[in-house]
């Protein structure tokens, strides 16, 4: 039980904590909200991540498909933003795919690191 609850604090500490250094900022989250998305994912990856922990397959792989799925929705948040610049604010589908990329960054993140630290 102390394992759990040590792997559940780690996987959602270390993304809060890249968010609140100005790491996500960096990366092309937007300045009001490059917080708010990794608090709304890194919950929802917890989820996925305790989820996926019961299905019957080898960790390997369930990490190798949640960084699979990081960096898919990363790219997708790029291309949000890069889309989103380009259109000076127009492209609402292209401010939503940045918003909820970084939101599915967050918690396919906490995902892997849940999935790779759970014994």
């Amino acid at each position: 039980m102390k394992n759990l609850i040590l792997t559940l604090v780690v996987a959602v500490l270390v993304p809060v904590g890249f968010a609140l250094l100005g790491g996500t900022r960096a990366l092309g989250a937007h300045i009001w909200w490059d917080v708010q998305t990794i608090l709304i994912g890194a919950p929802i990856g917890l989820v996925l991540g305790f989820g996926a922990s019961w299905l019957p397959y080898r960790r390997t792989k369930g990490i190798f498909a949640f960084l699979i799925l990081l960096a898919l929705s990363f790219a997708i948040a790029k291309y949000g933003q890069i889309t989103f610049a380009n259109s000076y604010g127009e492209d609402a589908f292209a401010g939503a795919a940045w918003y909820f990329g970084w939101i599915a960054t967050g918690a396919f993140t906490s995902a892997t690191l849940f999935t790779a630290l759970r014994r």
